[in-house]
């Protein structure tokens, strides 16, 4: 199986050549990742779904990210590829009019040897009951209340009440994949706007 390509990126967002995902993560070289927050309204308020990411992931095992992610290979556009990594994921077969876009979120990390750079294309998606069907790259969906993540992502909460396969549970935050600052600059707002929250 070929390894696959990333387009890399300048500072300025001009796509300057294509390199191998070791190499972009190596070198940490500025690359495009999509992402989709699953949200089910129901009568009791807002629900934000995460993917517990399998054991056996290089980076994050086991940690709750967000409901769907991955990488944007050479050659796929953006929305191809969250549509994609959504029915791999989680299973769902979605058409793109049943996403909202939401704009780029930028950010750095580095952990290890693995240096990694994004320009995350961000997506929505709206499902009261969404009917998941797990890949191999994730163990379990979990849904936690909206006021809850709001503690987590704003006023600094150690851990949140969630709902998992087993039922209620306490999620320690420092589980959760580290996305600093898109929760509030990028989905609350919209969020907010449906009264989901105050």
């Amino acid at each position: 199986m070929m390894e696959e390509n990333l387009i890399v990126y300048d500072e300025q967002l001009r796509p300057v050549g294509a390199e191998s995902r070791e190499r972009v993560h190596r070198l940490g070289l500025l690359h495009k990742v999509v992402q989709c927050w699953v949200v089910s309204p129901r009568p009791e308020g807002l629900w934000i779904w995460y993917q517990k990411r399998a054991q056996d992931k290089p980076s994050f095992p086991s940690y709750f990210g967000t409901a769907s992610a991955g990488r944007v290979p050479a050659g796929e556009e953006p929305l191809t590829a969250v549509l994609r990594e959504i029915q791999e994921e989680i299973g769902l077969n979605l058409e793109p009019e049943q996403l909202t876009y939401l704009g780029r979120w930028r950010e750095a990390m580095d952990y290890d040897s693995f240096r990694d750079r994004e320009i995350a294309e961000v997506y929505l998606y709206l499902d009261p009951e969404p009917a998941f069907s797990l890949g191999p790259e994730v163990g379990e969906m979990i849904r936690v209340p909206l006021a809850e993540v709001v503690k987590k992502e704003i006023e600094g909460a150690k851990r949140i009440r969630a709902v998992g396969e087993k039922g209620e549970f306490w999620a320690e935050s420092d589980r959760f994949c580290p996305h600093w600052g898109e929760f509030e600059a990028v989905l609350l707002p919209v969020l907010r706007k449906r009264g989901g929250c105050g």
